[in-house]
């Protein structure tokens, strides 16, 4: 039986019980509920690419930018990380499995990489490292993805055997760097990743591109790109 002097206090306890508990659930429902991006865009096929099979390796990115959040920096290189806009993955995922898609149907090829496809035929192998993949905002008017991209492109033909001493197993070695704008439009950030989707386009393209050529051993003559 509780006594007369402590049901005072169990009703207190149980009325603070309830208020931290309706303080909780308030705090919860008022927590905003993530956006979430993609970098996928559509490529459009190319007529003389030959090349049947790729392979598509992760890429390199700077620890400061890989990471689902989409983060921000000013001129002086500070950074601001948007919490609530989000890649769907992380940065460099994004990066490899669109990449991945656009070289895809740019050459009309299939990526090895995930598929669990067996060796056999003539087949490129991409190793891309992004030393900048940056959403800069420098003032109202200056805001652009800032993107210094390296690439190598390996053939490997299975028919080509060592002893052979042959150099068709070529290495192929480019870069490039270039500033994408981005349209400025009631500071949405869909604009961010519009600019974003663009740049990747561009290096699709790219490196699609060095891959055809390589293929057909033709000379690299790409705006903006430097291969050796």
């Amino acid at each position: 039986m509780i006594s007369s002097t402590a049901k005072p206090l169990l009703v207190v306890s149980l009325k603070l019980s309830l208020l931290s508990m309706v303080l909780l659930l308030g705090a919860c429902s008022s927590t905003p509920t993530p956006n979430y991006y993609t970098l996928a865009s559509k490529a459009t096929p190319l007529a003389s690419s030959k090349v049947r099979v790729i392979e598509v390796l992760p890429v390199g990115l700077p620890d400061r930018i890989n990471r689902a959040p989409i983060v921000v920096q000013d001129a002086a290189g500070k950074s601001r990380i948007l919490e609530n806009e989000r890649w769907t993955s992380t940065l460099g995922a994004e990066l490899r499995d669109n990449l991945s898609a656009g070289l895809q149907q740019k050459l009309g090829a299939v990526d090895r990489y995930n598929s669990g496809m067996a060796g056999g035929k003539v087949s490129y192998r991409v190793a891309t490292d992004f030393s900048h993949f940056d959403v800069v905002t420098a003032d109202a008017a200056k805001k652009n993805v800032e993107v210094s991209v390296a690439w190598i492109i390996k053939r490997n033909d299975p028919t080509i055997t060592l002893d052979q001493n042959s150099n068709q197993n070529q290495q192929l070695a480019c870069r490039m760097s270039f500033s994408q704008p981005i349209q400025e439009h009631n500071d949405s950030i869909q604009n961010v990743v519009s600019a974003a989707s663009g740049s990747l386009s561009r290096v699709v393209d790219a490196i699609a591109l060095s891959i055809v050529a390589s293929d057909s051993k033709t000379q690299i003559n790409i705006n903006g790109v430097v291969c050796s």
